[in-house]
């Protein structure tokens, strides 16, 4: 894990400010673009606030007064929260403050959720609960109100910077544009060594890919690859994309796809019961049949 990342430095040192002061909310919530690195900056305060090594991983980090909840899928069950509270009130057993984090918090419930209120209301002293969220609108009002909110800003020369010397000598320009230059997505691709989107697509064009596409859209992370395509989507619709089989198609139809790829990929990251394999047979589907005009949902 990456301690503070370089355009997180405002809201580094204006978090490290409240905790020389002893003025650190007792709720945080830190909230971002999606791939700015807002799980990365939790990690940074959660161990700020215990003194710990900043390039740890919280996650995996065994100490009595940190706890790191993320969810394995789409949900945050309602008893991880209560145990989540049950240790929030506990007192600090190896120092004065002790951590919780809560990771994709988005994911709460209304259970879960209510869950959590009255210790984010009246956390007990010395704890602090720092959730993290790239969609904090999909946090329930009560949440949100409860908590300070530190929202990272985005700065594209700083992630430039930081990406050309983890990967010196790389060409940044394809992966930087397929995942909207959001710097920790974009390592994550050049890190897996992904293959570039563009040639896939126009290869499931053809009849009899279908089976081979699906496989590789799952194979993949969906929500990721839904919004890769869709920037496709967009340069095409602009000019700037080429493809022979799509030369023809009006720019109404390939908008009325991108709006389906934006609408299946806020149901993966923000719904627990989104079937990935019929959606991504779907929209397969549907894309094979734009070079004949046909944009019926």
């Amino acid at each position: 894990m990456t301690s503070a990342l370089p355009w997180h430095r405002p809201l580094v040192e204006s978090l490290e400010t409240c905790l020389r002061a002893n003025r650190l909310p007792h709720a945080v919530l830190l909230a971002g673009p999606e791939g700015w690195g807002e799980r990365h900056l939790a990690n940074w305060l959660a161990l700020a606030i215990l003194g710990l090594d900043g390039a740890a991983d919280a996650s995996t980090v065994a100490h009595p007064d940190l706890r790191w909840l993320e969810p394995e899928s789409s949900m945050i069950k309602v008893d991880e929260v209560r145990e989540l509270v049950s240790f929030a009130q506990g007192t600090p057993q190896a120092g004065a403050r002790k951590v919780a984090v809560l990771a994709k918090a988005h994911f709460l419930n209304q259970s879960s959720a209510n869950a959590l209120l009255k210790t984010l209301e009246e956390p007990p002293p010395g704890t602090h609960l720092v959730l993290a969220s790239a969609h904090p609108g999909g946090l329930l009002p009560t949440i949100r109100s409860r908590c300070q909110t530190f929202v990272i800003r985005p700065d594209a020369d700083a992630a430039r910077a930081w990406l050309a010397a983890q990967f010196p000598g790389v060409d940044l320009d394809r992966a930087w544009f397929e995942h909207g230059g959001a710097p920790i997505a974009v390592q994550t691709a050049l890190e897996r060594g992904e293959e570039p989107l563009d040639a896939l697509l126009e290869q499931w064009l053809e009849e009899g890919a279908s089976r081979t596409a699906v496989e590789t859209l799952l194979a993949a992370d969906l929500a990721d690859a839904l919004g890769r395509w869709y920037r496709y989507l967009l340069a095409l619709a602009g000019g700037q994309w080429r493809p022979a089989r799509l030369g023809a198609v009006s720019r109404r139809a390939l908008m009325a796809f991108a709006d389906e790829l934006s609408w299946v990929r806020r149901q993966l990251a923000t719904s627990n019961s989104t079937n990935e394999r019929l959606m991504a047979e779907r929209l397969l589907a549907r894309w094979r049949t734009l070079p004949a005009g046909d944009v019926s949902l």
